[in-house]
């Protein structure tokens, strides 16, 4: 039977999908483009009602418009849909009526092509319709037919022009802040005046020849802070023999000076702002990401040729802030930061930096990069948050940037899905092979649990501002 004669019905069941029409339909995944695929978010509203909505892929869904009709929409759990699948014994959810006993609400309004591919259940395969045949099939079982995604191309981060940046966050705190409280939440961007332990820390950078006595001297200024430090030195994972009991013997036997430097600017910065008490269904921990991303740094760059190799203790405080505008977003847009980790929720497929742009008009990489610079953070530091997403960017202090991006991209629940995607040029720059960079990943996976849990405790043991 050709596609063009193939039948279509109004309702479907789970056994329809390997049988009949259906499996004639059956395509590989690669057939389909981001603007040709239909993707399903499952939301639930108060009072309990349940909806599948389907949009195109390179699209997100935007809550605002869906609920503008006066219902309050929220995306089901990860966990939910889950053990949703494991009961229907699918893989991915199927843009059909009937597949589902929920009502099923679909946006074609950005689909511009003549075929509509749709899940099948199976990762391997899609569902091939034309466009004329899924309308028919929509109007037949009188599905919902709604405007509620938006292109991701209207919500581009700007990677390119960091130059914008301060007038792009004080349009968006202007744009977003009621006008009672526009003239205190300005001022806010600034949050606080780092503490004298931090502003001392980065004298200490700026000065040359400086002595690993002095380094300990401010560290010892503030008492949490060196006993922090100690800790971190005392940790197996540095494998230092016998006890670690002063700040020069962490310097001196275990941390050397550029890291213990800079773990203590990292250390002595996130007191700044609290964790936010909202948050996204399955959300990583915020500091066991952090430190993740710092140990996937760390590592990358000991797989670098010694001559090649940036500051293994900046790049390691990169990784540990590489995620503060998350914490920087909650503060300065308390009333708008729960609807974003909403969004987050019902556009899993979406990176946050697009999500931001929509709703804010900054991401959280500019209004880090931003205050780092405001606060006087070493330039590095500052342009390697601003520039962690941009594969491309080859300007000052790249390889600091580029260590993030590739940080990121190991570090990702998809990792290994993720790697043919990296731009070879991404390792060129860094005189890093894919295999050593594979061979780091090895590494932190075999760096036991206790380990990893002891240094997120202290973390969260950071006494805030």
């Amino acid at each position: 039977m050709s596609q063009g004669a193939m039948s279509i019905k109004p309702h479907y069941s789970v056994t329809d999908l390997n049988t009949g029409d259906l499996e004639q339909r059956k395509v590989a995944r690669s057939h389909a483009g981001p603007n040709q695929l239909l993707r399903s978010t499952l939301l639930q509203a108060v009072d309990g009602f349940n909806l599948q909505a389907a949009y195109p892929a390179n699209c997100l869904l935007d809550l605002q418009k869906l609920n503008a009709g006066g219902t309050d929409w929220r995306a089901r759990s990860p966990d939910y849909r889950q053990s949703l699948l494991r009961d229907l014994k699918l893989e991915s959810l199927p843009a059909l009526p009937g597949i589902l006993s929920i009502p099923l609400c679909v946006d074609l309004s950005h689909l511009e092509t003549d075929w509509v591919f749709v899940e099948s259940g199976d990762p391997e395969f899609l569902l091939r319709f034309t466009r004329d045949e899924y309308v028919a099939l929509i109007h037949q079982a009188e599905a919902g037919e709604e405007s509620f995604s938006v292109p991701l191309v209207d919500a581009r981060p700007n990677l390119d022009f960091p130059q914008r940046d301060e007038r792009e966050i004080r349009v968006a705190v202007e744009a977003i802040t009621q006008q009672r409280v526009r003239a205190r939440l300005t001022e806010s961007i600034e949050i606080a005046p780092l503490p004298l332990s931090s502003q001392r820390l980065l004298k200490l950078q700026t000065k040359e020849d400086v002595s690993g006595t002095e380094l300990a001297q401010v560290i010892e200024m503030d008492p949490s802070l060196a006993s922090q430090v100690i800790s971190w030195a005392n940790s197996p994972y540095y494998g230092a023999p016998g006890s670690i009991r002063s700040i020069q013997d962490a310097v001196i036997r275990v941390l050397g000076f550029d890291l213990t430097m800079n773990l203590a600017t990292g250390l002595a910065v996130s007191r700044q702002i609290r964790l936010p008490k909202d948050g996204v269904h399955g959300h990583t921990h915020f500091w066991r990401d952090a430190l993740k991303r710092a140990l996937m740094v760390e590592k990358l760059v000991k797989k670098i040729q010694p001559l090649a190799r940036p500051y293994a203790g900046m790049a390691y405080l990169a990784g540990l802030l590489h995620n503060f505008g998350y914490l920087v977003l909650a503060e300065v847009f308390p009333p708008y930061f729960s609807l974003y980790c909403r969004y987050q929720e019902a556009n899993p497929h979406v990176p946050p930096m697009y999500l931001e742009r929509f709703l804010f008009g900054i991401t959280r990489e500019q209004i880090a990069s931003y205050l780092f610079t405001t606060w006087g953070l070493p330039n590095e530091m500052c342009i390697a948050i601003r520039q962690q997403h941009n594969p491309h960017y080859n300007g000052p202090h790249f390889k600091y940037a580029n260590l993030l991006y590739l940080a990121h991209q190991y570090t990702h629940p998809q990792w290994e899905q993720n790697l043919p995607r990296i731009l070879p040029a991404v390792y060129d720059r860094l005189q890093l092979t894919p295999e050593a960079a594979f061979e780091a990943r090895q590494e932190l996976d075999e760096l036991p649990s206790e380990t990893l849990e002891d240094f997120v405790r202290m973390l969260e043991s950071n006494p805030k501002r």
